[in-house]
């Protein structure tokens, strides 16, 4: 695994004030798709910077996602998710997911699996507008996740334009037409959500033992099934991707940044130009 190498950071300080129609037949425009573009295509993954949402805003919301984590189990308990056929909202507990390809094969029996070493709480799309849904022990996570949210608008409808001109599409909103609901009250049934994930420590001394590789992962390997995802890491990173030579490489947080990454709705609407990327958590 190497260490020493960066994923491409895209700038989008030059792009991220004002309208997709005021920006949008600029040069800057045409530099940030390039970027964006190029990085998704080789890597999976860039780093994003001067994104427009604050520190403030990302802290604030990691701080009432760990308020509920540290809330009693039996209080958890209480907005597990019912049928994720139908919502994906609410709280997954530990050893309720097994994602990563790499946990099923490396323990020794062929298909056991073994659970990843988190806890998740997802936000599933429309449903985030009723205050009900919240976790009512925790004071103000509806505002945390609604300006959140709403400060990463912009970019996102941006990204999705650079996206079509990357890729030379004849309908240059197709992705924003997609994606309306999330944008706008567009028609079509939106699936975006918000998850965060609290991973457990994997042993007293934090070492990782290579022999039970599978044993060890917080969240195994594994592509993400939406169009792309906004991940923002704490400072304790614990981040790898595969890169297309199958070379795994950690990804140290940059301040005040956060990882774009495109999924396997990407990577089927791209004809694989933009292929999903790989990633694990230690």
């Amino acid at each position: 695994m190497s260490t020493d190498r960066k994923l491409p950071i895209v700038d989008c300080s030059e792009i991220i004030f004002g309208s997709l129609h005021d920006v949008e037949n600029t040069a800057a425009f045409k530099t940030f798709t390039q970027s964006i573009g190029d990085g998704m295509r080789n890597f999976g993954f860039v780093y994003m910077i001067n994104h427009g949402t604050t520190p403030e805003k990302v802290e604030n919301l990691f701080s009432k996602c760990l308020k509920f984590f540290q809330l009693p189990a039996e209080v958890k308990a209480k907005y597990k998710k019912i049928d994720e056929v139908i919502s994906s909202q609410g709280y997954t507990s530990s050893g309720d997911e097994t994602v990563g390809e790499l946990n099923r094969k490396r323990n020794g029996a062929p298909g056991l699996a073994l659970p990843d070493l988190k806890e998740c709480y997802d936000v599933f799309a429309d449903e985030a507008k009723e205050e009900s849904i919240f976790p009512a022990e925790v004071s103000g996570f509806k505002h945390a996740v609604d300006e959140f949210r709403s400060s990463l608008i912009h970019l996102v409808e941006k990204i999705l334009r650079a996206f079509a001109n990357y890729l030379n599409l004849q309908d240059q909103d197709y992705f924003i037409k997609e994606h309306s609901s999330i944008l706008r009250d567009g028609i079509k049934k939106s699936y975006n959500f918000i998850r965060t994930n609290y991973y457990f420590p994997i042993n007293p001394t934090g070492i990782v033992n290579p022999d039970k590789f599978g044993s060890n992962l917080r969240l195994g390997a594994h592509s993400d099934i939406g169009t792309m995802t906004f991940l923002f890491q704490d400072e304790c990173g614990g981040l790898e991707v595969k890169l297309s030579n199958g070379e795994w490489v950690d990804i140290k947080p940059i301040k005040n940044s956060f990882i774009l990454n495109g999924g396997f709705m990407l990577e089927v609407w791209s004809g694989g130009n933009l292929p999903a990327g790989v990633s694990s958590n230690f």
